[in-house]
């Protein structure tokens, strides 16, 4: 039974959760919440942790391996995202960033929903490193 467990622990290691296409900026916090339960199962809400500063919502993985955290504004429209994940993630994530959007530099990718430009940032981080995507800023 032990060997069947490993089985099983390998197998999700080695297929973390997909890049997802769906797009969360702009939508409402229920909306995403909806969308999360639909498309992104294997995170869950994270009801434990309240932020009573900043208009989050986050969910986490059963394994600690990654958090993605949704921030909102004062009328609960998600303005970007910040995926965290640890190491372990890092090349499938990138082949997979890869093979969904355009590179525009090291660590950045970039695609357009209803024609407004949208960037993705990887930060390497000490322990873990973070995907945040959010609306391009225009240079003025």
């Amino acid at each position: 039974m032990k060997w069947f467990v490993n089985i099983l622990f390998v197998g999700f290691l080695a297929n973390p959760v997909q890049v997802t296409g769906q797009h969360f900026i702009g939508r409402h916090k229920v909306e995403v919440k909806e969308l999360m339960g639909q498309h992104m199962k294997e995170l869950y809400e994270d009801e434990n942790s309240v932020n009573r500063v900043y208009n989050t919502v986050k969910y986490i993985d059963r394994l600690g391996n990654q958090t993605l955290l949704f921030v909102f504004s004062k009328q609960d429209t998600c303005m970007y995202s910040k995926w965290m994940c640890d190491y372990t993630m890092l090349n499938s994530v990138i082949a997979q960033l890869n093979g969904k959007y355009p590179q525009s530099a090291e660590d950045t990718w970039t695609y357009d929903q209803d024609e407004q430009p949208y960037i993705i940032t990887l930060t390497a981080e000490d322990w873990y490193f973070t995907i945040t995507t959010r609306k391009e800023q225009k240079d003025r």
